[in-house]
């Protein structure tokens, strides 16, 4: 009887902790949703910037290319962003539930 009340109490133990590793997953997904969506946000906004810009003719060209450049990598960074969140937010979850024991 002892015995079976201390397998009930670590089952119980385990469950909870389950539950809280959960809530806490469910944290960090959210997190990694939202910084994607910032970051997708300010990627569309760096978009126009670098299709719709009009140059006029006689700038400074060392400006212009680094306005170019720095506006071209700043959109790329944001799309590493938010293909990096993406994918944790999708996978971390699965990876997490299917891993060895304490993997979550």
């Amino acid at each position: 009887m002892l015995w079976a009340d201390k397998r009930a109490l670590e089952q119980r133990v385990k469950v909870d902790m389950i539950g809280i590793r959960e809530q806490e997953l469910k944290f960090y997904t959210v997190n990694l949703q939202s910084i994607g969506m910032q970051s997708a946000l300010l990627a569309g906004y760096l978009y126009p910037a670098i299709i719709y810009i009009v140059i006029p003719q006689g700038k400074n060209t060392t400006l212009v290319t680094a306005y170019l450049c720095l506006t071209a990598s700043a959109f790329g960074l944001h799309m590493i962003a938010v293909i990096n969140a993406m994918m944790c937010s999708m996978l971390a979850p699965g990876l997490a539930l299917r891993g060895p024991d304490g993997s979550m």
